[in-house]
């Protein structure tokens, strides 16, 4: 009998309708027989799995355990030899500083060679192709003993070209020496003894007469950046292990080739830190050429540098077929990323067709019996780990209620009697009176198994059952599936391992050779092989394909669904019902917990049967989305560090503190700067500036000397339109480079000739968006025009071969700005750039203030006199033109001094002038402009049409946001930290799951996320920046709240200690 529903009862549930039919399939019942085919594998698949069943087959056939021991041993050992070197020492490491210096000492050398002369004769051959006859004449001496040979050694590949070494002649004191020619793949060694077989002793005339070919390969210049056939070679080979006293060396080019050079050839000599430059020029000229020479006569250690570099034109030279060894360099490092993307789909196939599960019956039939397994093995043998422990409460319950668990005709006789008592209390809606107090406890659990099922957070429960079943495989010790066990799979599972060890040992030992922050394409293909090797050793690792039982006993499981789904089980059968615990098995785990805790309420007649479905062993959501959002974190944040510079850190600019090639060997002394500025049709301000520079090129160093200059490219976020219109020297356009920096643009010349001397150059560029929007009150729109960055040279050397010899100051000095009538009747203030430390730096600026057009200073000239005398100073002047136009200058040759002594009142002061004396003294910090060299000028808002207006305050926004992001992170953690402790210290039971994966992981994560934006921001600002400190104190806050909040957690014990196994 029903009872009626009492209102105490509100959360009870209707007894479900026995005559409802809705949604149940008895077509499913009466089909007969269902069947059961075997999927069906792509082609490529079924071919892979052939050739792998073929090979199988061939090694099981003709091979034993002892060629199955040699294929392991083949693979162990290259696994050794790749341990060997990526732990082992370093192969053929290069020489480092103190290696060289260790082999400069002149008694541990072979023999020291003296008096060396060196003749290159370079020609053409009729192909069009390199060709180099080469003598070398030195004496030898033997002062460390005699020995018994001299060996010479030469490159045999060059710019993956063969140089074709052929020895002519070799002599020792004018006889012909025994030659032993060794030609290897990269080096060929030449090694010259005595024809009588005698030991070489005191001095011996050495000759050798060789040739060598296809040495000049195509390059970029790296002076024009064009293309050039260039030649750069090592005089002396690739080692030289002998001192040298004294170095003769010519180069005779033929006429053509003299012709074709780009530039006159260079010649270096070094060793260590010491080196020196020569650009030769030609010193005789034949019929047969045109011949260069250098000559050095210092003592030369072991290991020195003797290069001759030259610059032909574009295809001066034919090129010869590129070697295979250089293929092989080039490409050999993707054959094992190669080898190991064709070995993995042979292991997909291995897994998905090889190692298939076993073939049941072509059909299966509805079931309504039990099964020869547990429901607990019947989970293991289907791999439903986020079944599991819904399984498992299902079968205790239905243990509880006296269902057997074994199946025979008794068992099932039992279970269907079972079924008929169960549904018979589900349909009387009531747990009824004589209902024992157990069975709610046990609904109870039902239905809180069932909430927990298919949720993210019930992951660490699911990971401990797919632990246990690891440990324990009841369906391969019952029969049920199978290991594989093979030759295939041996190198499915050797070879991968071997080759990423060999590749990392390689990668380890190129790491001696080359910069891999720099050659970053190695490194690159040995992650991708280590993705690929993962992939491949998890597809063969532990497969465990089905035997025969096994299939039979899944298509007993597989009726057992099509019975459940044709009776609507999960939804009108009971908890209790024997067959459901293996039903549940193949519908989702989330939509099967979610009907069987719904069919548990039912039963209990209380709909939230399954509160407190949250064991210590749950991750909450919440928990799981703050782990996940705290992983974010920190990959965003390694990904912000490493993709984006430093915020508040100054990058070196293109031009300083060190410069492009060969901007070294150029000098300014002197300048004058004519800027004019006007509007535009547009409405905007337009800077058009010539500015002539007198220039000393040096051709003195190893590249071309050129000439740079840079300015600011934008300002508070905002472009300043920089057009650089020609560069000009002594009145000849040069080609030029625009070179980009982090906030200004540089302009490098791309000079090919080498200059020598005094030159005036010429720079005409254009600022066609010069005003921007600005911090500056009432005045935001703002002119700042920087002609010189703070760091130019107000000096220069007056012997650039000599430093010692003396500096002059650099004259003229001269920065004029014309301002069109228009525009100079709205200028509300300006000056020239000067620095107010009351005011906030702006970054790339060196200087955020300004000074009137002409202002006094005073200052020590260094003058001629015993004693240092203070002058007054009157600097820059301005002046209005007769059709309105504002003229202002700063020329430090226009400088008016006076005598700045104690005066009598009475006595007048001295007149104002102009002493070419004092003017011809005065540096950068005398005239007070130490900064930025440049001008500023202030306009209403409204002036200039093509400012925007609420630029700076999105400048100003993104600049604060990198801080304000460490704070505003910093402090989130240090509140869910004192959150974690207000909760720890409360908490009478041990933590749960949820708890230690805020405590243990999120917050720490996003700590660490935190120090990276931390280190990244805050530490790139400088020292004395007062916010700095602010974040260093606050990030010590953080830490300290992070450590105690997992100190108190893991001081509150074990979990489980003191609650129940579920909590709400």
């Amino acid at each position: 009998m029903s009872r009626r529903r009492r209102r105490s009862e509100p959360d009870s549930l209707p007894a479900p309708d026995p005559f409802d039919l809705a949604g149940s399939d008895p077509e499913l019942l009466n089909s007969g027989r269902i069947p059961d085919p075997q999927p069906e594998h792509a082609p490529l698949f079924r071919w892979l799995a052939g050739v792998l069943t073929a090979v199988e087959a061939r090694l099981r056939a003709r091979g034993n355990r002892s060629i199955r021991f040699a294929i392991g041993f083949c693979w162990v050992l290259v696994m050794a030899i790749g341990v060997l070197l990526l732990l082992g020492p370093v192969i053929n490491e290069p020489r480092d500083f103190d290696d060289v210096l260790d082999s400069a000492k002149v008694g541990e050398v072979d023999w020291i060679a003296t008096d060396a002369n060196i003749d290159y004769s370079i020609t053409r051959t009729e192909g069009g192709r390199f060709s180099a006859k080469i003598s070398e004449r030195y004496t030898a001496d033997f002062a460390n003993g005699p020995e018994r040979s001299i060996e010479r050694k030469f490159v045999t590949e060059f710019d993956g070209h063969d140089t074709g070494f052929e020895m002519h002649s070799a002599t020792i004191d004018g006889e012909s020496a025994d030659v032993e020619v060794k030609r290897g793949a990269t080096i060929t060694t030449v090694t010259l003894a005595p024809p009588d077989g005698a030991k070489l002793e005191g001095k011996r005339a050495i000759a050798l007469d060789y040739s060598m070919r296809d040495l000049a390969s195509p390059r970029v210049d790296e002076a024009t950046g064009g293309a050039v056939d260039g030649w750069s070679w090592p005089l002396l080979g690739p080692s030289w292990p002998q001192a040298t006293k004294g170095v003769d060396v010519s180069l005779t080019l033929s006429r053509e080739l003299d012709e074709a050079l780009v530039r006159a050839p260079r010649a270096y000599v070094g060793w260590l830190l010491l080196s020196g430059t020569e650009w030769l020029t030609p010193e005789k000229e034949t019929a047969e050429g045109v011949r260069y020479a250098f000559s050095n006569d210092d003592t030369l250690p072991p290991y020195p540098d003797l290069v001759i570099d030259t610059a032909f034109e574009a295809g001066t030279f034919g090129q010869p077929p590129t070697t295979a060894l250089f293929w092989w360099q080039t490409w050999g490092p993707l054959l094992p990323l190669a080898f190991l993307a064709v070995l993995l789909p042979f292991a997909l196939a291995a897994r998905r067709v090889v190692w298939a599960d076993s073939a049941g019956e072509p059909w299966y039939l509805a079931r309504a019996e039990l099964p020869e397994l547990s429901p607990s093995e019947a989970a293991q043998l289907l791999d439903r780990p986020w079944h599991a422990e819904l399984v498992a409460e299902l079968a205790r319950g239905d243990a509880a209620s006296g269902s057997p668990g074994r199946s025979d005709r008794r068992r099932n006789a039992k279970a269907s009697a079972a079924r008929g008592k169960a549904t018979a209390v589900a349909r009387s809606g009531r747990l009824g009176s004589a209902a024992r107090p157990g069975r709610e406890a046990r609904l109870a659990a039902i239905a809180r198994a069932g909430m927990r099922a298919g949720r993210i957070g019930n992951l660490p429960s699911v990971l401990r059952q797919r632990s246990r079943w690891s440990r324990n495989d009841r369906p391969v010790e019952g029969g049920l599936r199978w290991v594989p066990d093979s030759y295939v799979r041996d190198t499915f599972i050797l070879a991968p391992i071997a080759v990423v060890l060999l590749q990392w040992g390689l990668l380890r030992q190129l790491s001696h050779q080359v910069i891999l922050t720099v050659v970053w394409w190695p490194g690159l293909f040995v992650l991708v092989s280590s993705a690929l090797a993962v992939m491949i050793v998890w597809a063969v690792w532990r497969p465990r394909p089905l035997t025969r039982d096994g299939a039979l006993v899944v298509q007993q499981l597989k009726g057992i669904d099509v019975y459940a789904r044709a009776t609507r089980l999960l939804d009108r059968g009971t908890v209790e019902e024997p067959l459901l615990p293996y039903a549940v098995l193949f519908e989702s785990s989330r939509r099967a917990g979610r009907r069987v805790a719904a069919s548990a309420g039912r039963e209990a007649g209380d709909r939230w049967l399954g509160r407190g479905w949250r064991t210590e062993h749950f991750v909450s959501l919440p928990a799981a989305l703050a782990l996940l959002a705290s992983v974010g974190l920190l990959a965003g944040s390694i990904v912000t560090v490493s993709a984006r510079p430093a915020p508040y850190a100054e990058a070196d600019f293109v031009t300083w503190p060190s410069g492009p090639s060969g901007t070294v060997w150029s000098q300014v002394e002197g300048f004058t700067i004519d800027g004019e500025l006007q509007r535009d049709e547009r409405g905007g301000a337009r800077l058009r500036v010539v500015e002539h520079d007198s220039v000393r090129f040096t051709p003195g160093g190893s590249s071309v000397p050129q000439f740079a200059r840079e300015w600011p490219r934008e300002r508070f976020g905002q472009s300043l339109g920089l057009e650089i219109e020609s560069v000009s020297v002594d009145g000849e356009e040069v080609p030029f480079q625009e070179v980009a920096g982090p906030q200004s643009t540089a302009m490098v010349t791309r000079m090919s000739d080498v200059l020598d001397g005094l030159y005036d150059v010429e720079v005409v560029y254009a600022l066609t968006s010069p005003v921007v929007d600005s911090a500056n009150g009432a005045e935001p729109q703002q002119l700042r025009w920087t002609a010189w960055h703070g760091f130019w040279e107000d000096a220069h050397y007056t012997d650039t071969e000599n430093p010692f010899d003396g500096r002059a100051p650099v004259r003229p000095l001269s920065v004029t700005l014309a301002i069109d009538p228009r525009i100079a009747d709205e200028i509300e203030s300006g000056g020239w750039i000067d620095y107010d430390g009351d005011r906030e730096r702006v970054p790339y600026e060196d200087g955020n203030w300004y000074r009137p057009w002409q202002y006094d200073t005073t200052a020590y000239p260094e003058m001629l006199f015993d004693e240092r005398t203070p002058y007054e100073l009157r600097i820059g002047s301005e002046r209005r033109l007769d059709d309105g136009s504002l003229v202002v200058s700063l020329d430090a040759d226009a400088v008016q001094s006076r005598r700045a002594d104690d005066h009598d009142p009475e006595t007048p002061e001295s007149a104002w002038e102009v002493s070419e004396e004092i003017n011809g003294t005065l540096e950068k910090y005398d005239l007070g402009t130490s900064g930025d060299l440049g001008v500023v000028l202030n306009f209403a808002p409204g002036t200039f049409e093509s400012v925007d207006p609420g630029a700076y305050e999105r400048y100003r926004l993104a600049y604060r946001a990198p801080y304000a992001a460490v704070l505003g992170l910093a402090g989130i953690i240090v509140v869910a930290s004192l959150g974690v402790l207000a909760f720890a210290a409360r908490s009478r039971r041990g933590p749960s799951a949820s708890l230690r994966t805020v405590a243990y992981g999120a917050i720490p994560i996003a700590a660490i996320a935190q120090s990276v934006l931390f280190f990244w921001a805050v530490m790139s600002m400088p020292g004395g920046n007062g916010e700095g400190w602010a974040a260093i104190a606050v990030g010590a806050i953080m830490l300290a709240a992070v450590a105690a909040q997992a100190v108190l957690v893991a001081r509150m014990g074990p979990a489980g200690k003191g609650q129940n196994k579920s909590h709400d």
